[in-house]
């Protein structure tokens, strides 16, 4: 398998605090343990890549920089990424390859150059929705395999594209939650990112619209109580809320190797979801909720169909997803339960979804593909 290359393919701000670009990065580090790995790359105005990232990894800029929120420039700009990528593809080395794309849009300049691939493999991770009808199925012909990352994904994806379609759900890397539990005065109050001694219910991630920022910050009203502490960017349009909360820590953005410590401190974790968006009720990513599970530590999450994927009812407290007052209820009988006998989530699911063993099922399956085309 180590005779493969990788290319990761990101039309993104690489090594900025949104979770998908955590997700490449992730890929990236686990890939290179066992194979070549590069990624590939958009420029983006006023975006640098930091140096670590490119000491790290074999980085390869693609394209010209563009504004992404004019929509003249975007276009333009990720049509740019789109060849340029394709070129790579169609040129690369002699080796065996798999570009891996994280999005579906820039597979589409590669539709109608398969016979020049010869031994390069295009694969697609399905994060959200992709067009499935009659004229979207066309799109994506050209494609060798579809990793989908819930079950939902992969039903939708098996009825058309049967035999191109394997599951594999957003990991954990449970190397960085191993053995903190044994560190000295870890959980010992106070918190060491409050230094205080009330209560903490801990959130990490992404708090755009389809979380449920409003159901987030009504929820912190209802609870002064308790300290809640956020890692993560707070959108501009509840900074004002978010800032006038005096039980609301604003983290900012952690190091990826510091949030399990982080997590592991909290004495709750929670999750918020906005039940009206089919991403969040039946897609949304599993990432934070494994790592939640990871730090063993109670969950209270909102009762829809991509939580109860992962995790069985009586593994979390829950609550409506649309109701911040059923929300504090949920955290308020979780603390209850606290001192005696808390209901926790099961962590022996986890070691299938170690992002290590994901990756190695990845690359055996594109060595499988390249040899029975005779091509490895």
């Amino acid at each position: 398998m180590n005779q493969i290359r990788l290319s990761l393919v990101y039309e993104g701000r690489l090594g900025s605090s949104r979770a998908d670009s955590t997700y490449v990065l992730e890929n990236a580090e686990c890939f290179s343990e066992i194979c070549q790995v590069r990624i590939l790359v958009s420029r983006r105005n006023g975006w640098e890549i930091p140096l670590t990232i490119r000491d790290k990894f074999e980085v390869i800029e693609v394209g010209t920089s563009f504004n992404p929120k004019n929509i003249f420039q975007s276009v333009f700009g990720q049509l740019r990424f789109s060849w340029n990528v394709r070129k790579l593809i169609v040129s690369g080395a002699t080796c065996p390859e798999v570009f891996l794309f994280h999005d579906w849009w820039p597979t589409q300049l590669m539709r109608f150059f398969k016979k020049t691939r010869r031994n390069k493999l295009i694969y697609l991770e399905v994060h959200n929705q992709i067009p499935l009808n009659i004229f979207g199925r066309l799109f994506f012909r050209h494609i060798d395999l579809f990793i989908a990352t819930n079950e939902f994904k992969s039903k939708e994806l098996q009825a058309v594209f049967s035999n191109k379609v394997i599951v594999e759900k957003n990991c954990v890397r449970l190397s960085r939650y191993k053995n903190l539990y044994t560190k000295v005065g870890l959980l010992n109050k106070p918190n060491q990112y409050t230094y205080s001694k009330r209560k903490v219910i801990g959130y990490t991630g992404s708090l755009g619209s389809e979380k449920n920022p409003y159901l987030f910050f009504e929820t912190i009203k209802l609870l002064p109580q308790y300290d809640f502490l956020f890692v993560g960017k707070v959108p501009s349009s509840f900074k004002r809320t978010a800032d006038a909360l005096p039980n609301l820590y604003q983290l900012g953005t952690l190091d990826r190797n510091d949030v399990p410590r982080f997590q592991i401190s909290c004495d709750l974790l929670l999750v918020t979801l906005d039940p009206s968006n089919e991403v969040s009720r039946k897609y949304t990513s599993t990432m934070k909720l494994l790592e939640y599970i990871a730090a063993c530590r109670p969950i209270v999450a909102p009762k829809l169909p991509s939580i109860l994927e992962l995790l069985d009812i009586t593994e979390f407290y829950s609550y409506s997803a649309d109701d911040p007052y059923d929300c504090a209820n949920a955290i308020e009988s979780a603390f209850m339960d606290l001192s005696e006998n808390p209901r926790l989530p099961n962590p022996s699911r986890l070691p299938q979804y170690s992002w290590e063993s994901r990756n190695e099922r990845i690359l055996l399956e594109a060595s499988q593909q390249l040899i029975s085309i005779g091509q490895f």
